[in-house]
């Protein structure tokens, strides 16, 4: 084998390296960013919702109760 075919496989072989150590970098920087931020209880897709249904239930909650307790004398705190 020629040394101009050797070297231009050894570039050949230095870039795929650095494309993949690269690559790793990344994705490993990306993966424990989002690790530390789901650890650190910062989910911004579940903070939304989560603040949505607690509205919601205490909407739904308060009418329901004050109409239950009114009409139904037989409902335990085990129910409600």
């Amino acid at each position: 084998m020629s040394p101009t075919m050797q070297a231009r496989r050894a570039r050949v072989r230095q870039i795929r390296r650095t494309v993949t150590a690269v690559a790793v970098a990344v994705f490993i920087a990306l993966f424990a960013t989002i690790y530390v931020q789901m650890a650190a209880g910062k989910d911004p897709a579940l903070g939304t919702s989560s603040s949505a249904t607690a509205q919601v239930s205490r909407t739904s909650t308060s009418p329901a109760s004050s109409s239950a307790t009114s009409s139904s004398p037989a409902m335990t705190t085990s129910q409600s």
